[in-house]
């Protein structure tokens, strides 16, 4: 088992940028121009599972003397706390701009039966059951992948039985559950797994991943959605997203050590709750005043949005830091 020193955050910190990186970029080509690519079919398998994964990896921390009190503290605080904030502070624009129903049912079923923020609650579920797992099987994580793999394909039944999302993307958590003991696994052998991180390896996976990724957008054409539960192909979907997660990780060892790239990655839930309105306000703003189209739109638009958030996150992170974290209202209370 690895200690998490300043080096290994880092690591970390980088990865989970990239993921929102390449959350911003789907989201910035989504809203306004819907353009499927080499490139999108490159990066959807890994930038969502990549980040369960690097959650697990810090999730499933001492399991020999495993916090169970503190993390159902942080789940209710740093997660479902700001999962029912900020959505409720942008939903009525939001239903606007969708069309969606302005209701005050359709308000608590949006963000109380957690369909606001799919992300989060997917999180908020692989996170409650990841603590299901260590109650029964305390530091057997082997037993614990084998059971999550068993949930991940039970989710894609449930999903043919009831599609929808609600309550709380639970068949995504269910999904997500087997990313997250996964990059525990990984954290108990790390010290075996990182002989295989170095720039040899970085060719190797990028050469394969890269090449199964390009053969599936010209000749395959299958896709993939761990929000919607849906797999055209769940073998290749999951093999995709191993071989994506092992690319990723070791790109993320590979990269220098960036200040805003680490400054993303400490905030990114905070950047992933302002990654639909962002996006959909810039992208509206671009198309009306910037004259290009396809992808150097979006690239261009995902740099506006990333360097909006940098302020916004700098504000809310300085002077309302309670919106992320509902035990400092409880300790202000207190005091």
């Amino acid at each position: 088992m690895i200690d998490l020193n300043n080096k290994n955050i880092e690591r970390i910190n980088t990865g989970r940028a990239l993921c929102m990186i390449f959350v911003y970029i789907a989201h910035c080509n989504f809203y306004y121009q819907n353009h499927i690519s080499p490139f999108y079919f490159i990066y959807k398998p890994f930038y969502l599972s990549f980040f369960f994964f690097l959650s697990g990896f810090l999730f499933f921390k001492d399991l020999d003397n495993f916090p169970y009190y503190k993390k159902i503290k942080n789940i209710a605080c740093k997660l479902i706390w700001p999962a029912i904030v900020f959505p409720s502070l942008i939903w009525i624009p939001k239903a606007f701009a969708h069309s969606n129903e302005v209701s005050v049912y359709a308000y608590l079923i949006d963000i109380f039966g957690g369909t606001a923020a799919w992300f989060v609650s997917t999180l908020i579920i692989a996170q409650l059951l990841s603590l299901v797992l260590i109650k029964c099987f305390k530091t057997r994580l082997s037993v614990m992948l084998v059971i999550s793999f068993v949930t991940m394909l039970s989710a894609f039944a449930l999903h043919t039985i009831q599609p929808e999302p609600f309550p709380w993307y639970y068949k995504s958590g269910m999904i997500a559950l087997f990313f997250l003991v996964l990059g525990g696994l990984t954290r108990k052998y790390y010290n075996f797994i990182a002989r295989f991180i170095s720039t040899k390896y970085l060719i190797i996976s990028a050469v394969i991943y890269l090449g199964l990724m390009l053969y599936n957008y010209y000749y395959l054409g299958y896709f993939q959605a761990i929000m919607s539960v849906k797999y055209d192909n769940i073998p290749l979907g999951i093999v995709s997203n191993l071989l994506g997660i092992f690319f990723m990780l070791q790109l993320s060892h590979a990269l220098p050590i960036v200040k805003w790239i680490q400054y993303i990655g400490k905030n990114s839930l905070l950047f992933y709750f302002f990654g639909g309105g962002v996006p959909l306000v810039v992208g509206q703003l671009a198309m009306r005043f910037i004259p290009f189209d396809g992808y150097l739109m979006t690239a261009i638009v995902t740099m506006l949005c990333l360097a909006l958030l940098f302020p916004i996150s700098y504000v809310i992170n300085r002077y309302l830091p309670w919106l992320l974290d509902f035990s400092l209202i409880i300790k202000h209370i207190k005091s």
